[in-house]
Parts: structure tokens; sequence; C-alpha cells
């Protein structure tokens, strides 16, 4: 071994140790900034005892789910998979990076440096938590995972851990402007060992894993009280099912309307009250789902909103504006204050949440966009995610013509 590895190792080592201490010294103010943001009813249940590195992964609904794992699992440290967001801010990012050092992923690409690093820091002994499911869920249901994950798995070599939160997405919905209080609870629900899934196809250990973290929330009965219950639910509905209209939906205290005169009524339970056709957010969006893809098959078919801004994502977690103005999406393309991206070579758009709003990333080109609409906070956006919704019907559909499967 030569001095330069050597002294990268120590290097490594000395790291290792300082995050380690962070873990064990920093978990009474974990607990409390818990405790304080969603009161006392939020029980993670103590995790197994594991040796050695093993993944952990959890469902994803509420923006403190790696707290309640981290709670869980308070007795061995280890990294989070965190969205590239997350260091753009320089205080911020250099505090993430000194004490927790979480790997960073970019959202929307095929991100294979993600992968190398959660690979590198098992085979250094280190346990990983990765959210497969990639973003927090919209309507209370869990999300289908990405199609490598059995393959990473499988490659991992290592333990398993599946762990399913209940109770954080009606505490903490996503498209929401306000918190509940209500029961939360985190447990473990399998560990798979090395040589199980050595035995099953990718496919296979996708949908085992996709079953130990199924969580309905349209299923629950028990009331999460809380302020302001409805506003921002028009960034998951968007689409009026009395009137048809696209963008005409708001949100405001506990009941959400539209121009045309329908109006119901956000439950503590979360569910929907009023005359409408759907008791359950799912319903509604699973619906309004399949009228845009009912709309995309129109021939002439076309999407706008103004006030998009259209970024560029650089080296070392710079981002350049390269257009500002109209966002429109059809056959012909994504464009953006005047910067037309064609949806060949385009591969799969994720939303990011990331202060309190919506971004959406994604890959063309080889090069890596972010798009979103940078309107003050008190003024409620037009909803990017039909345009995501849209965007991986328009890939699919061109996938599937030119022979070819969904991109990983």
């Amino acid at each position: 071994m030569d001095e330069k590895t050597a002294k990268a190792e120590r290097e490594q080592e000395r790291q290792l140790r300082r995050h380690r201490w962070v873990w064990n010294h920093l978990a009474p103010l974990v607990r409390l900034l818990v405790r304080l943001r969603h009161g006392g009813d939020v029980i993670p249940e103590p995790a197994p005892s594991l040796e050695g590195p093993y993944l952990v992964l959890p469902n994803h609904a509420n923006a403190f789910d790696q707290f309640f794992v981290a709670l869980s699992f308070r007795k061995r440290h280890m990294y989070f998979v965190a969205s590239e967001h997350a260091f753009r801010q320089k205080l911020v990012g250099f505090l993430m990076r000194s004490l927790v050092a979480p790997i960073s992923r970019v959202k929307g690409s095929a991100d294979a440096s993600a992968v190398r690093s959660i690979l590198r820091t098992l085979r250094r002994g280190v346990p990983v938590c990765l959210f497969p499911e990639g973003n927090r869920s919209w309507d209370g249901r869990s999300q289908h995972l990405h199609p490598a994950t059995g393959k990473l798995l499988k490659m991992a070599r290592v333990p398993v851990v599946t762990y399913r939160i209940t109770g954080g997405y009606l505490t903490d919905p996503r498209w929401a402007h306000s918190i509940r209080r209500g029961p939360i609870r985190g447990r473990t629900v399998r560990v798979y060992q090395p040589e199980e899934l050595a035995g099953l196809s990718p496919e296979e250990i996708t949908e085992r894993v996709e079953r130990d973290l199924w969580v309905d929330s349209g299923e629950n009965t028990l009331p999460y009280p809380g302020r302001r219950l409805a506003e921002g639910l028009e960034e998951a509905l968007f689409l009026c099912p009395k009137c048809g209209g696209i963008g005409s939906l708001r949100g405001r205290d506990r009941f959400f309307s539209c121009t045309c005169g329908l109006r119901a009524e956000y439950a503590e339970d979360g569910h929907l009250r009023g005359e409408i056709p759907f008791t359950a957010i799912a319903e509604w969006d699973a619906w309004q789902q399949e009228k845009l893809r009912e709309w995309m098959r129109e021939a002439d078919f076309s999407l706008s909103d103004d006030g998009a801004e259209l970024r560029e994502l650089e080296e070392g977690h710079r981002i350049r504006v390269l257009g500002r103005g109209r966002l429109s999406l059809s056959r012909n393309g994504l464009e953006a204050g005047g910067v037309l991206l064609p949806l060949d070579h385009m591969q799969d758009p994720s939303l990011c949440h990331f202060g309190g709003r919506e971004t959406m990333m994604f890959t063309a080109g080889g090069k890596t966009y972010e798009l979103l609409f940078p309107r003050p906070k008190a003024i409620q956006p037009p909803s990017i995610r039909k345009y995501q919704i849209l965007l991986l019907d328009l890939l699919d559909s061109g996938r599937h013509a030119a022979g070819e499967g969904r991109a990983c």
C-alpha cells in the first residue's frame, strides 16, 4: 500500500470515528426534535441487534422518517442516502458532511456514483439506510420501488432490514402547509439474510420488499388534528371531477374547492367528505392520472403554465439558471423560458420536496436539470406534479413504441 492510499484510509477512519461519536451523542437531541414536531405519541420500536454491515429499507411518507429510523437503530451508527438538494445550502451542507456525511443521490438520473458509495460503505462494515421509494408518498399509499432495487440488494450481499412507518403521512402529508398531531409507529418488519436473497430474482426481491413496506393511509380511522388541514392539497389533486378543470382547485382551512362550485372537507382522519365521488385522496389521484393519460392520447395534446424556471445542475452542487418564463409540454418536448428539451434520451423525471417547495429533476442529453415555479411561499404555484405524471407516460409510451423497457 502506497503512502497516499494509507493516508486516505487513515482519514476515512478518523471521519468514521467522528460520525460514530455524533451518532451516539445526538440521540437525545433527535428525540427532542421529534417530540417538538410531532408530540409524544411517536414510538419507534427498538430494532433487532445485528452485527456487521446491513441495509435498512424504510417506507417514506414523512420529512422526519430518517429520525424515526435513527431512534429505532439507536445502538448502531449508519449512513443515510439523501437527496442532492440537501447539500446546496452552504452552512447546512457543511454541517451535514461534517457531522453525519450522508450519501448524496441525484434524483431524476441513474446515479451510479450513489450506488458505488453505498457498496463502498457496506464493505467498510457500516450499515446504510436507503429509502427505496425514492420519494415521499403523495396520496398516503406506498409507491412502487425502483426496478433496480432488487439488483442492488443482491449485489450488496449483506442482510436487508425492512422497516415500516405508519402514521407518518397523516401527520405530515407531502402537500400540506401544516403539521398534524397523532400516533406514529415504526418497526422492523423482516430481516433478509444474503443467502436467502441469493436464491431469489431481483424482481422477486423487489416484490417482497414492496409487500413489507406497504402502507395505505386510506384505511386509517384515528384522528390527526391540526390547523389548515386542506391547504396545499392542490399540489397533489389538480383535476376537478365536476368540471374537468386543471389548476382550478384550492385548499383553504379544512376545505377543498373548485371555481365551479365543487366543495369537499378534509377530515381529521385523512378522508374527504362532501358531494364528491371520492373519500380517499388515493382514489381521486388514481382517477386524475387516468384522465391525464386519456388526454395525452389526443393528437393536439399540450399543457402550459407561467412562471417556471429551468436550471442545470453543475459540479459541486452548483446550479445555473437557463431560462425563466412559460412552461409548456407537448409531444415536441418540454420547453421552459424559451429552452426546448426534446423527449429523446430523457430519463424518467423525479420530484423533490425541499424547503417547502416541489422541484422536478431529470436528465436529458447527459445533463441534469431542475424545473420549478419559484414563487413566494404565500402564493400557491401551479402543480408541477402533473408535468411529471405526463412526462413519465410520454417517455414510457415512447420506449414501448421503440421496443425498449423503462430506464433504470
